[in-house]
């Protein structure tokens, strides 16, 4: 008969341990994202959703396991559309929160005020804005929206070449550095297939007076008239342009802004016929964008607009950026590949997001009208 050992029965029960161990999920490791977009002020128009939206693709993947024993913690932040607080925030989020990249803000000039700290501090800043100036600020700071030319090219062309629009003015707000870019973008793309400027006329968003400007407008004598600003203020600039005359045939044409819902409920029969260049429409008849829309409406008690589509990306892109980094991921990891992304399946422009070797952010745009106080593809 074999003696049972006091030291045997340590090894056993070692053994034992081991065992049940091996068994056992790895444990759960915990990484933080800071989320901050401008949920009032100016830019609220898009921060709200972009933040809703960041937020929904977030905790999908956590609550569909996509990182594995990586779980996302989510803090966040409303810049109000403020440089000074879009740094407060980030200092925050890097320092005291430690996390491992900061998604947001809303606008560039909020990134702006930013982006040289997110270098100096090496934590990934993934913007939503469009200036070229996130990317130059350093390796740790990428943007969301194309260049302008791009997309302002496929706006001119359809403008010039199949609407047949030759005279355009342009209106934009002379305080923010995007909406002047977009402009400059616009009216460069404009010339290019051949069409006439009559008028550049700066503005202040931050104005609600525009019956001069409207007065002005109706004797141009213009085609269109495109607009770079706020949705809200774009809206309201063409009401006060119709009391003034400006006849329906006059088409308004503009960037992204133009596709939110603000625009169409503020601006009614003065914005019918609007075109513009977009990033998302909802009659993309994909499994995975009826899914995000009856999510996101489920949810946030609305349908999503162009900026909760464009936010759902960007919280995806992340999400790809961490799973790829592995089971460790790191703010250095993380960074290289956001770098590294490439024809990434989404719900925006053509359906495939890439960055190129500039990091400069790739995903196509679509055209889309305001018929029958409704957003569709414009034809």
């Amino acid at each position: 008969m074999k003696t049972i050992t006091r030291r045997g029965i340590v090894r056993a029960l070692a053994s034992v341990c081991l065992a049940s161990a091996a068994a056992l999920p790895a444990a759960a490791q915990e990484v933080t994202i800071g989320v901050m977009n401008a949920l009032t002020g100016t830019y609220a128009f898009g921060g709200v959703p972009y933040q809703n939206a960041m937020k929904m693709a977030l905790e999908e993947a956590n609550a569909k396991r996509e990182l594995g024993a990586v779980r996302i913690k989510i803090v966040e932040g409303d810049t109000a559309g403020d440089k000074a607080q879009s740094l407060n925030l980030l200092n925050q989020f890097a320092r005291r929160d430690r996390v491992l990249m900061v998604l947001g803000p809303t606008s560039s000039g909020e990134a702006l005020g930013a982006v040289a700290l997110a270098n100096e501090l090496k934590v990934p800043m993934f913007a939503a804005g469009l200036s070229n100036d996130i990317l130059a600020a350093g390796p740790w700071t990428f943007k969301m929206l194309p260049q302008q030319k791009e997309s302002m090219t496929v706006l001119a062309k359809h403008a010039v070449g199949k609407m047949g629009i030759k005279r355009i003015a342009f209106v934009f707000d002379q305080g923010s550095d995007g909406y002047t870019a977009i402009k400059n973008a616009a009216r460069d793309a404009v010339r290019a297939e051949g069409g006439t400027i009559v008028a550049e006329e700066g503005i202040q968003a931050s104005e609600s007076n525009f019956m001069a400007l409207a007065t002005k407008a109706a004797s141009m004598n213009a085609d269109a008239i495109f607009m770079a600003a706020p949705a809200e203020v774009i809206a309201n600039i063409a009401i006060q342009f119709r009391q003034s005359g400006l006849p329906a045939t006059v088409r308004l044409l503009g960037p992204p802004v133009m596709a939110s819902q603000n625009f169409l409920k503020i601006g009614g029969k003065a914005v019918e016929g609007s075109v513009f260049v977009a990033d998302y429409v909802t009659q993309n008849p994909s499994a995975a964008n009826q899914t995000f829309i009856k999510t996101y409406t489920e949810r946030f008690k609305v349908a999503p607009d162009n900026w909760a589509a464009v936010g759902y990306t960007l919280g995806r892109l992340a999400v790809e950026a961490i799973k790829n980094a592995g089971p460790n991921p790191d703010r250095e990891k993380v960074r290289a590949e956001l770098a590294k992304l490439r024809n990434v399946p989404v719900l925006i422009g053509s359906g495939r997001f890439s960055f190129d070797e500039g990091r400069n952010p790739m995903y196509g745009a679509t055209l889309v009208t305001v018929r029958n106080g409704q957003f569709a593809l414009a034809q």
